[in-house]
């Protein structure tokens, strides 16, 4: 039986929801009104400086009970809301439903833009490229396996630019169509890289279960839809989007697994307080070269938060270098630093200038 007092309580939170619909619904006729104007210019709804801006400025006021990692997550769906409410962008990822590159598009573009499974990353680029979506999420790298090469090999010949990042810290579960007891299973369905990443756990609780590999995560979460004694390692996400029970979670032998996605399009966003910048370059083929080329950076005090090399397909032993740099393209140093860095290479590639994304809740 519920007291007096906690009826009390659920008067103030029905209150305080009533005041909070009507504030979203003036914040949304206001988002509204933003975007015709937007559309007269042809300028962009989804504005990632802006929208990153707003989430870091609250995080930091933030003082209560609300984490802000529930922050970011709750805005990311009123944006996502208010870009829907005139023409919602297209976003092409790397499927099928379930992956997660699905899921770091759900994490930036929220559930209300149009999500479109792409088959690989070049036909993600190829979607954007020739505007059939507005924009592509793909993997560049991931803490454990560092850069993947089909992005940076897609970059080189492609135009299009880096307009926002999306961290993804890669979990497993165990999930199945109806529960069953661990000694029952029989075979265990997963992409050969989950199930590598969960051999540990895998032995330890599952020893008489065989392995079975599928071409991704979700397909291994499609088969067992079917199977009774056949369990899938997947993400949550896919878990939930396949209508499987979680028999156990965090299967992963590393926590700190995380992938780092790239908003890909046409546009460059507006210089912010926190910024990076991305660019492919390649030098001569001799001695001293490397480090001609990077010297300007320390000339001017620029911050190299990242260098990995990618060895050129055209040459044997030869090399491009992709860099992440602390700041924006327009500040004065970075600049410098870039043209110096310029009379030293034999290719350069600017990948964008994006806000950085902060990584509190990994």
């Amino acid at each position: 039986m519920i007291n007096n007092h906690v009826s009390d309580l659920r008067k103030q939170i029905d209150a305080i929801d009533n005041k909070l619909l009507e504030l979203l619904n003036r914040r949304m006729a206001i988002a509204i009104d933003i975007n015709k104007e937007k559309k007269k210019t042809s300028a962009p709804v989804y504005y990632p400086s802006r929208e990153a801006f707003i989430v870091n400025r609250l995080m930091r006021q933030n003082k209560g009970q609300l984490k802000n990692e529930f922050i970011k997550h709750i805005f990311k769906e009123i944006f996502s809301a208010s870009r829907a409410s005139v023409t919602p962008p297209r976003i092409a990822y790397l499927g099928p439903e379930g992956t997660w590159a699905h899921q770091a598009a759900l994490l930036e573009f929220g559930n209300s833009s149009p999500l479109m499974p792409a088959k690989n990353i070049s036909e993600i680029f190829n979607e954007v490229e020739y505007s059939n979506c507005d924009f592509g999420v793909v993997p560049i790298e991931n803490s454990m396996e560092g850069t993947v090469p089909q992005t940076l090999d897609r970059f080189i010949d492609s135009n299009l630019l880096i307009a926002r990042e999306i961290f993804v810290p890669i979990t497993y579960v165990l999930a199945v169509k109806k529960r069953i007891a661990l000694k029952d299973i029989r075979k265990v369905y997963s992409h050969p890289q989950a199930i590598a990443q969960c051999r540990r756990w895998i032995r330890e609780k599952l020893p008489n279960a065989m392995t079975v590999d599928t071409d991704s995560t979700s397909q291994a979460a499609k088969i067992v839809q079917h199977s009774g004694s056949s369990v899938a390692i997947v993400s949550e996400l896919a878990a939930r989007l396949y209508k499987l029970e979680i028999l156990a979670s965090r299967l992963e032998e590393n926590p700190n697994n995380v992938t780092r996605f790239v908003v890909i399009g046409k546009i460059m966003p507006d210089r912010t307080d926190n910024d990076k910048t991305s660019i492919i370059f390649a030098v001569k083929h001799r001695s001293g070269a490397l480090y001609a080329a990077l010297k300007p950076f320390s000339d001017y005090n620029v911050n190299l938060t990242k260098i990995e090399s990618r060895p050129l397909k055209k040459k044997a032993w030869e090399y491009l270098f992709f860099v992440d740099i602390d700041g924006h393209i327009e500040d004065q140093k970075i600049k410098k630093a870039i043209a110096a860095l310029k009379l030293h290479t034999v290719f350069f590639k600017f990948l964008g200038s994006y806000p950085k994304t902060k990584q509190e809740n990994l």
